[in-house]
């Protein structure tokens, strides 16, 4: 084909435009495909900032738990309690292998 628009015959300028609509169906279609996997700008930032202020408020809301000395004080009854049946089994153990 040449390049003067003149010199083209009607079929040639139906058929050019019928490739046109094609490949802008295409192109409608991959849009739309991306479109299904993808986010805005302005979605993603709205996630962040609600993201950010949920981890923010989860941490200022978050307190020490408090525990009491009698916790403590069984903890550390139930480890001395351990540690000498421990202490007791492997004294008995080394004098029965003797």
């Amino acid at each position: 084909m040449s390049e003067d628009a003149e010199s083209y015959s009607q079929a040639e300028i139906v058929r050019l435009l019928k490739g046109l609509s094609d490949d802008m169906r295409d192109l409608r279609g991959e849009v739309h495909a991306l479109g299904a996997t993808f986010v805005t700008r302005a979605e993603l930032a709205a996630w962040q900032t609600s993201y950010d202020r949920e981890i923010k408020e989860l941490k200022e809301n978050t307190k020490p738990a408090k525990v009491s000395g009698w916790t403590i004080a069984g903890f550390a009854l139930s480890a001395i309690v351990g540690l000498g049946s421990l202490l007791g089994l492997a004294i008995t153990l080394i004098t029965v292998l003797k």
